[in-house]
């Protein structure tokens, strides 16, 4: 009986036999290159602008689905590793366009909370902007659509200068 079990029950057919156990994605597949803007209501935004790098400054450009009739205008005061440019209806008509400055000063993940509100109606509308700083040694990121490096600070230990070190004699 042990030997017809073993006849009848086969381990890979003739189809597995021709594939080569590999991930495939069809071809129609592309990365996402956009800054994701998740709503959260109809006045809160997570916006997700993906990997930065140690000690860069970024300019980054996205739009919010709020009506441009809303005026909203930027805080006076953020945070000191983030400056507002402008707030701006967007080109569509569909929302507002936001301009901002940030300065990536500390490797990990990165929360920065704004409220952007009309003075008019008292109406507000909360942005929370989330990244991830990779450290100077850790690669550099394939920046999403709307981000542009703006500066590099130069560290210390890669600069020449404030080495103590007299080289090869």
């Amino acid at each position: 009986m042990a030997e017809t079990q073993l006849e009848n029950s086969h381990f890979h057919d003739e189809e597995d036999a021709h594939h080569d156990h590999h991930v495939h994605f069809s071809e129609d597949v592309t990365p996402n290159t956009d800054i994701q803007v998740k709503m959260k209501g109809k006045s809160e935004a997570d916006v997700h602008v993906g990997f930065l790098q140690l000690k860069h400054k970024y300019e980054i450009e996205f739009n919010i689905p709020k009506a441009p009739e809303a005026k909203l205008s930027p805080p006076s005061e953020a945070a000191p590793t983030l400056r507002i440019v402008e707030v701006t209806p967007s080109g569509d008509g569909k929302g507002q366009k936001i301009l901002l400055e940030l300065d990536a000063h500390k490797e990990g993940l990165l929360h920065h909370k704004f409220v952007l509100e009309n003075h008019e109606n008292k109406e507000k509308f909360k942005v929370v902007l989330h990244a991830r700083v990779l450290g100077s040694k850790k690669g550099r990121p394939m920046l999403r659509d709307g981000i542009k490096c703006m500066h590099v600070d130069k560290d210390d230990e890669d600069d020449g200068e404030h080495s103590d070190w007299k080289g090869f004699e």
